[in-house]
């Protein structure tokens, strides 16, 4: 008798520890993961090259974050907006942040509009967070002069960052795709301005680690608005429209006719070291054009670099240093968008010739109606400073400390409250079940 009940005493109490682990495993919810909006932690953020850029131009900024004691863990978000007249240069990049020491601390996509930062759980248990993005954006319209870049920052707060849009007034611009097989497409926009070019020529020249592969396109095509063209089908025939001599370093290209308005070159280049190509190494080239001469006078000429790297210019750092490059401004691309790959049907092009006039005698009325609407706007954001300005000088908080942070009132929603009072009975009865049977055990003995 009294060895059944040592054995009954020891079944009770251990089926009673194990219920209580359950029960509290059950009643101790998963960390669920937080939204966090970017600009609640931004304490500084501009534009951090220019003023002056063309269309074609990358526009870098850079956004300085700081969570004080505010938390983050495995699986947060931070959620950070470009400007409304930014847009992102490489929709569908993803790159790594990293900590001061190159440890992974999330993984950053970028949009349209916009950067969302996951991240990991290297920064659990930390506070005093602290992180710097620097991002390539463009510019999103068509229209030029100076304009405000305004970045929305903590305590509703903001900053502006002035630039100023130039047309570009270059005849001749070139750019490279990096392609799957290991080769680069190069595109030369030749006859920018689309004026009177005689006796015009190409000499290209490749850059390092590049091979020639022979072989051009040559394409007349048309302006569809400031930054984006399209290729005329059929495209033109060599040795009849121009001729083209290869050698080991590139080409040169002489049209038979006066050329009169824009132009596409396509070829492509083998990269000899494929290690390169994914290493962020910058391929290069250069191309120069000549026109003019004979009877009307002396030559002209412009000159064109183009280089492409597998680097998108995109970097995120936890440890708040800032990243900086002190290389040579090339004309890396054409500041333009080839929306057909080399395509036009008849039928295509009698639509576009109508369409051309009917937005010609429209042209007009649409440069007032932007102007007017731009004056607006400018006007209605620096109202919109001013009050901000002045709601921000009247808090009384200490905004100058870094480390200021935004406290949330931990709400719980109606159903975590049941939960937890769920959880607080199963407990309850629990322990009054680890009692009674402790109650019981006495009493046989």
């Amino acid at each position: 008798m009294n060895k059944n009940s040592k054995v009954w005493r020891l079944l009770i109490g251990l089926f009673s520890l194990v219920f209580v682990l359950v029960v509290s495993q059950v009643a101790t919810p998963a960390q669920a993961a937080t939204n966090h909006n970017g600009a609640d932690f931004t304490t500084s953020a501009s534009v951090t090259n220019g003023p002056d850029f063309k269309h074609a131009d990358t526009i870098d900024i850079q956004y300085n974050l700081s969570f004080g004691s505010t938390p983050i863990n495995n699986g947060d978000t931070i959620t950070l907006d470009f400007p409304a007249n930014l847009k992102g240069k490489t929709p569908g990049d993803t790159f790594n942040v990293t900590d001061h020491d190159g440890t992974v601390i999330g993984t950053a996509v970028v949009s349209d509009t916009g950067v969302v930062i996951t991240m990991n759980s290297a920064l659990e248990g930390k506070t005093n967070d602290k992180l710097t993005l620097n991002l390539a954006t463009k510019y999103r319209y068509d229209d030029t002069g100076e304009q405000d870049v305004v970045f929305p920052l903590e305590n509703n707060g903001s900053s502006t960052s002035q630039i100023n849009i130039v047309s570009n007034q270059a005849n001749l611009s070139k750019k490279g795709v990096i392609q799957d097989n290991g080769t680069i497409k190069w595109t030369i926009l030749v006859n920018r301005q689309e004026i009177d070019m005689k006796n015009l020529d190409i000499i290209d020249t490749i850059g390092a680690n590049q091979e020639l592969i022979h072989g051009v396109t040559v394409s007349n095509a048309h302006w569809n608005s400031s930054t984006s063209y399209t290729r005329e089908k059929p495209a033109m025939t060599e040795g009849t429209d121009y001729n083209v001599t290869y050698n080991d370093n590139g080409f040169d290209l002489s049209f038979a006719n006066t050329v009169s308005n824009l132009v596409t070159i396509d070829y492509y280049t083998k990269v000899t070291d494929p290690s390169l190509i994914d290493s962020g190494y910058k391929f290069r080239n250069n191309a120069v054009m000549t026109w003019g001469g004979g009877s009307t006078g002396g030559k002209h000429s412009e000159e064109a670099n183009g280089k492409v790297s597998s680097s998108k210019g995109n970097s995120g750092s936890g440890s708040g240093d800032v990243n900086e490059t002190n290389e040579e401004e090339d004309d890396e691309d054409t500041g333009t968008i080839d929306v057909d790959g080399g395509t036009e049907t008849d039928a295509e092009e009698a639509a576009r010739e109508e369409k051309e006039q009917a937005a010609t005698e429209k042209e007009t009325a649409a440069k007032k109606a932007a102007k007017a609407k731009k004056a607006a706007a400018k006007k209605a954001a620096a109202a919109k400073a001013t009050a901000a300005k002045a709601k921000k000088a009247a808090a009384a908080t200490a905004t100058q400390t870094p480390g200021t942070t935004t406290t949330a009132k931990n709400t719980k929603l109606p159903q975590t409250q049941e939960a937890n009072g769920q959880s607080a009975s199963v407990l309850g009865v629990t322990v009054f079940l680890a009692t009674l049977g402790g109650a019981v055990i006495r009493r046989r003995f």
